[in-house]
């Protein structure tokens, strides 16, 4: 819905107020939102079953369309929390966060993002701060941990355990010094 109210207000397509506003000045050169049958759209992993849904993809659009590299997401990541996008005060207007239903314990989300506490049960109180981010349904993620400064980017590109990007970054977050 949030795809179509920007394209309704700028009166442009969707993939073009992206690469103005965001491809383009991060410099994202192998970044972009799949809208035609020949954009190549990587195969996704079901344990040993490959998964092709090119159409599925391409109608996620704003809601996790988007195709990119690692590296270039790493690029993104640092400029949305770093303020290149826009000004970082606005994250102080965006700390509402709720809680998901129990099966995405401890996930918190608010702001677009997901937020992920990591001095809780979850990690028998071991952790400081939060992590900030989001990962994918194909086991993409992109998560900053302000605490430490540091950015975890990454895709496992599997459907079969959702969970594993989450508990690959808590461990990864809660092993720094």
């Amino acid at each position: 819905m949030l795809g179509k109210i920007v394209e309704t207000i700028t009166e442009m397509p969707l993939q073009s107020v992206y690469k103005q506003l965001i491809f383009d000045p991060l410099e994202l050169k192998h970044t972009y939102l799949p809208c035609h049958e020949d954009e190549y759209i990587p195969n996704m992993y079901m344990n040993e079953i490959t998964i092709s849904r090119p159409n599925f993809i391409r109608g996620c659009r704003a809601s996790g369309g988007i195709i990119s590299t690692t590296r270039e997401l790493m690029t993104f990541m640092k400029a949305f929390f770093g303020g290149e996008l826009f000004n970082k005060t606005v994250f102080q207007h965006l700390n509402k966060y709720n809680k998901l239903q129990l099966t995405m314990f401890p996930i918190q989300y608010g702001g677009g993002y997901m937020r992920i506490p990591l001095n809780g049960f979850p990690t028998l109180f071991m952790g400081d701060g939060d992590l900030l981010g989001h990962s994918g349904t194909t086991g993409s993620f992109a998560f900053y941990y302000p605490i430490k400064d540091i950015y975890f980017v990454g895709d496992m590109n599997q459907l079969a355990n959702p969970s594993l990007p989450i508990r690959l970054v808590m461990r990864l977050a809660l092993s720094i010094k």
